[in-house]
């Protein structure tokens, strides 16, 4: 129900599950951090390039290091 970057967004990676409420335009979710030339600490870009694969994982998550909403995070398989 609201932003999960960097950490935030790693220790949902890290879970089994990940639920995001569709109805709210709050949400964000990305690796900011990679932005300022920093690699995600807690293996945020191991396991996205796991779930995604190495390609998808770049183009769509790790190297735009831009926030996205629930909707780009479903779509990508995340």
């Amino acid at each position: 129900n609201g932003a999960a970057l960097g950490g935030g967004f790693e220790l949902a990676l890290a879970c089994h599950h990940r639920i995001a409420a569709s109805d709210n335009g709050r949400i964000q979710l990305g690796l900011p951090e990679v932005s300022l030339g920093l690699l995600p600490g807690g293996g945020g870009v191991t396991r996205v390039t796991r779930m995604l694969g190495l390609q998808k994982a770049l183009q769509n998550v790790i190297l735009p290091a831009k926030p996205f909403d629930q909707g780009k995070a479903l779509a990508a398989g995340l």
